[in-house]
């Protein structure tokens, strides 16, 4: 990352005071960013880091507390809220559809808010150090036994909610003492905003648990605004 790693250990912890992430959480955050982590390389490389909060309603979330601690809103829409605080971590927080678990959860089956829904590794840089890196994820992938989803491509890019990145690979580390494992999502090339529309490539499921193509990619209630942006039943299609 691009700025003071004990900025970034500030956010988190201001982060787990307003009760948005666990110690748990904290802990897997830290790990990755640290000096030792796996993919040391695609952080050094990486011009933020954000973290993907889901919470039950995004007008509740304690913003004076971020402005306290340095953060600055950086956009948002009903229902999605960016922040960029300091030390090179961006807070996104949502509680709108995301990924195909959302679409896929039940009054029963739904997962406590707020919780960190996933781990992104921002690579903005096109240029071929960063592109390296990019491509050795499905490898490192497999020799860690862990799931892969890739999206996007040199004709597709990745579109969800109202951004959109070249490309993503999304790895799925095992759990941890009965703990879910939090995905990492690594987005490849400029981010580019769509404001008046919403695309659906949500983040897939878990490969190793459901075919993410078989998971619709929106779901009902979002059926008339993923038809805006030309989006359609499956993730397979979508865009």
């Amino acid at each position: 990352m691009k700025q003071d790693r004990a900025y970034a250990a500030e956010t988190l912890n201001t982060l787990q005071r307003c009760g948005l992430i666990t110690a748990r959480e904290v802990d897997v955050v830290d790990r990755l960013i640290g000096a030792g982590s796996l993919f040391a390389d695609a952080v050094d490389l990486a011009e933020t880091v954000h973290l993907h909060i889901k919470v039950d309603d995004t007008h509740q979330l304690p913003v004076n507390d971020f402005f306290d601690a340095g953060a600055r809103l950086d956009h948002q829409k009903d229902g999605f809220v960016k922040y960029r605080f300091r030390g090179g971590i961006n807070g996104i927080f949502s509680h709108i559809r995301i990924s195909q678990d959302d679409v896929l959860e039940t009054e029963r089956n739904r997962h406590p808010r707020p919780f960190l829904d996933h781990i992104g590794i921002d690579l903005r840089d096109e240029v071929a150090p960063v592109r390296e890196v990019f491509d050795s994820l499905p490898a490192r992938a497999s020799g860690l036994g862990w799931s892969l989803a890739s999206q996007g491509g040199p004709d597709r890019a990745v579109y969800c909610c109202h951004v959109e990145v070249a490309e993503k690979h999304w790895l799925y580390p095992p759990g941890e003492h009965g703990d879910r494992g939090i995905p990492l999502e690594f987005a490849y090339g400029a981010l580019r905003m769509n404001p008046e529309t919403s695309g659906c490539d949500l983040r897939p499921v878990d490969p190793s648990k459901a075919d993410p193509a078989s998971v619709p990619c929106c779901g009902a209630p979002q059926q008339k605004e993923a038809a805006t942006a030309g989006a359609c039943a499956t993730t397979a299609e979508c865009r």
